[in-house]
């Protein structure tokens, strides 16, 4: 008769499931080199390629690399979120533990990802592994290998967590070493696509996504499953809590999975046609597995009263069965070709640039085109979803909520969709003029909507409490708002100094054209408008609240000041006679544009003139806050008047009369 799970050692259920995990996961592996062809030996014309060695050693290394970082992820996701922690930010005795197991991984993590780096360099190169580890050829091209690059990083990284694992008592330290290690899982993402397949954007968003949902999603699964099986407490209580991380995860595995093969293929008929579809049709295949086991367990754990941890163990293991053969079908799929070939574009400038050149702007091309930026246009969903659940909630909780600021919430972020996946978007590339209506929009308009829409407040009434020692969402949001960092990033002068002083080094050097460069940087170049005008609209207009206040006067000063400042920044802009962004623009001018300075003058001008409207804003903003304050001050002053008979003036008037009578005498 079969042992009772409940009874049966830990270990030996461990093993139970490990060796079948093993398998499934190699499995993956082989059939996606077999129909992929990632196995075969490249070659360089007539010359040999990497070798056996390279071809198959590849994808074990980042099978490794992969394995190590879901288990890092994992332990320190249940250390920091999901499992019991001690009192006043201290890690539990079992959350200590998987930090110290999480930081031994880690080494393990960065020894891998070395490995992977150099392999990748033998693949990228066509050489054996002999030849390429030679300091000519490390020293060459190492670094301008993107994915050698980002391999050489997370090694770094992965170290960097093993060393403080040995250091990490608290929930905060086991958190930072959690974004540290989500932060190497996506650095491989950002090189696993090619700009000139024609779906850039797609293509790197989806990837990073894909890459954090899953590793989020299966390593909070397997350490989940250990303390299951070890029958830690306070394991069961962690159930709910992943069940909500893994709904998310599952949410946006499945839109960036559609994403990363749209931007791969070219019909759906390759789906079954190619080899890289038949492997994208296998991960859909386990997905669905994957759903139908999650929706399971959770109907006989939750619904039919089923005893808890053995349903959990059980189901949650062929989840972890079939989450292996998807993880080695995705690594095979590293070294898959995409069905979609590259787009030969009729001249360099369009090469460079990645798309072909744009019409002459009118109108209706520029405000109303569209070619989608998935991040923002991501983001955008999130937040406004975000927004109006809590709004909901609150409204159904019978708490008010003015709907004036949903609103602008909305528009703020339909600005930011505006400015990133309009028409704007796509001439901002080749003509500094529209780059910088895009720029303001960004970082003078949007934040100023964002910041009135006062998301932390509605955040903080429309998230539940958690009682007992361990921290929430709403718990480390509170936590982040009273952190020395956030002291230091709101202080009003660091907010002025981001917003402003940020501009000059950005466009009167050579770091504005650099960025342009890659898709990359032009992203985080908007990603830093955006937060930048946030922070500093949330500084002056203070309608969430900060770690410390500001008087009326000085938040009203602090808006002219970054006036004044923006003024002198733009007026130079305007009438200068070079052209800014010279590097990048040059090399990408289309023909209907034929004065870079003419351009780069009108760009000044709009900097110049977009600026006056949101600075009003502020102004306005914060003088109807002063004004509303004196009003309720004074209506406080005639209430304690008519309780007490203004004994506070009573009081003074007679403290001035002795101070008479004393000056007589």
């Amino acid at each position: 008769m079969p042992t009772d799970t409940r009874t049966r050692p830990a270990s030996s259920t461990q093993a139970r499931w490990a060796i079948p995990a093993a398998a499934a996961l190699v499995g993956g592996i082989l059939v996606g080199l077999v129909v992929g062809g990632g196995a075969t030996e490249t070659t360089v014309g007539d010359l040999a390629g990497p070798g056996p060695l390279v071809s198959w050693g590849l994808p074990i290394l980042r099978t490794v690399a992969t394995v190590a970082a879901l288990l890092v992820v994992g332990m320190l996701l249940y250390a920091a979120v999901l499992g019991p922690q001690g009192r006043k930010g201290v890690l539990s005795q079992i959350g200590r533990r998987d930090v110290v197991k999480a930081g031994w991984i880690a080494a393990v993590w960065s020894i891998a990802a070395l490995m992977t780096a150099i392999w990748s360099l033998a693949w990228a190169l066509g050489l054996p592994v002999s030849e390429t580890v030679t300091p000519d050829v490390v020293s060459t091209y190492a670094w301008s290998v993107g994915s050698v690059r980002a391999f050489l990083l997370v090694s770094i990284i992965a170290a960097v967590i093993a060393v403080a694992s040995v250091f990490t008592a608290t929930v905060t330290g086991a958190g930072a070493s959690l974004a540290g290690a989500l932060i190497a899982v996506a650095l491989p993402a950002l090189t696993g696509h090619a700009s000139s397949l024609g779906s850039h954007g797609v293509a790197m968003t989806s990837d990073v996504v894909h890459a954090l949902a899953v590793t989020v999603w299966v390593g909070g699964l397997l350490i989940l499953l250990v303390h299951a099986v070890r029958n830690d407490p306070g394991t069961m209580r962690a159930v709910p809590v992943f069940s909500t991380v893994a709904t998310w995860s599952v949410v946006f595995l499945a839109i960036s999975g559609a994403g990363a093969a749209f931007a791969r293929m070219n019909s759906v008929s390759e789906l079954w046609t190619t080899s890289f579809g038949i492997l994208i049709s296998l991960k859909i295949v386990l997905l669905l597995g994957l759903l139908f086991t999650a929706r399971t367990m959770q109907t006989k754990v939750l619904d039919s009263g089923m005893e808890a941890r053995p349903a959990l163990i059980r189901f949650g293991g062929i989840e972890a069965l079939l989450m292996a053969a998807a993880v080695g079908i995705g690594v095979a799929l590293t070294q898959t070709a995409y069905p979609r070939t590259e787009i030969e574009y009729p001249t360099n400038a369009e090469t460079l640039l990645g798309q072909a050149f744009p019409p002459p702007p009118t109108a209706m091309n520029v405000f109303l085109g569209w070619k989608v930026e998935p991040l923002f246009l991501g983001l955008a969903i999130l937040g406004i979803g975000l927004y109006v659940t809590g709004y909901v909630k609150l409204r159904r909780r019978g708490d008010k909520w003015p709907w004036v600021q949903l609103a602008s919430w909305i528009l703020g972020w339909l600005f930011v969709v505006w400015a990133t996946n309009a028409g704007v978007a796509t001439y901002s590339m080749v003509s500094l003029k529209w780059h910088m209506v895009s720029h303001m929009v960004m970082s003078m308009v949007a934040p100023i909507l964002l910041a009135l829409s006062s998301p932390m407040t509605l955040a903080l009434r429309a998230l539940p409490a958690t009682h007992g020692p361990r921290r929430g969402a709403r718990e480390w949001l509170v936590w982040a708002m009273h952190t020395p960092v956030a002291k230091f990033v709101t202080h009003p002068l660091w907010a002025l100094f981001v917003f402003t002083i940020g501009l000059y080094g950005l466009y009167y050097t050579s770091l504005f054209s650099w960025l342009m460069t890659s898709h990359i940087g032009h992203v985080a170049m908007q990603l830093h408008f955006l937060a930048a005008g946030y922070l500093f609209s949330w500084v002056v207009i203070q309608t969430d609240p900060l770690p410390r206040d500001l008087p009326h006067w000085q938040r009203l000063l602090l808006a002219l000041v970054a006036a004044i400042l923006h003024s002198f920044f733009a007026v130079p802009i305007m009438m200068s006679d070079t052209a800014f962004g010279y590097d990048w623009y040059s090399q990408v001018q289309p023909p209907w544009l034929t004065d870079l300075v003419a351009d780069t003058r009108d760009a000044g001008g709009i900097a110049w003139g977009i600026a006056e409207i949101p600075t009003l804003l502020l102004v306005l903003a914060v003088s109807v806050q002063w004004a509303r304050d004196d009003t309720r001050e004074a209506k406080r002053r005639d209430r304690q008047v008519d309780r007490d008979g203004d004994a506070e003036l009573a009081a003074y008037n007679e403290n001035l009369r002795r101070l008479a009578e004393r000056d007589n005498r």
